[in-house]
């Protein structure tokens, strides 16, 4: 994207402005991190109140629900942390903001 300054173009890489990720791209990740910590907390909770009473093979879906869901939200931190890059844009408390800063 261009923005126009005088008489020449300045390019989003010249001035330092990344785009950012659509909401729904955000709206998603989200949605996949809640859906991982949904299964990791229905898989711990059936387990704690049922433990004694499962079966081997209920055991090891219990199990296999909690790490797909760890998956699942690691997933979904990663991606996030890779597609909006929070560490490099950051601001600054020493540094006043523009007036138009909401």
């Amino acid at each position: 994207m261009y923005h126009s300054e005088g008489n020449y173009r300045v390019t989003e890489e010249q001035t330092g402005a990344v785009a950012q990720p659509s909401r729904l791209t955000l709206y998603c990740l989200a949605m996949v991190g809640g859906i991982g910590m949904t299964m990791m907390i229905l898989g711990a909770s059936v387990g704690v109140v049922f433990g004694a009473a499962l079966k081997a093979g209920a055991t090891h879906s219990l199990g296999l629900m909690i790490v797909i869901g760890l998956l699942l939200l690691v997933l979904a931190i990663g991606l996030w942390l890779g597609w909006t890059r929070p560490f490099e844009r950051f601001d600054d408390i020493n540094v006043p903001a523009e007036a138009e800063h909401h």
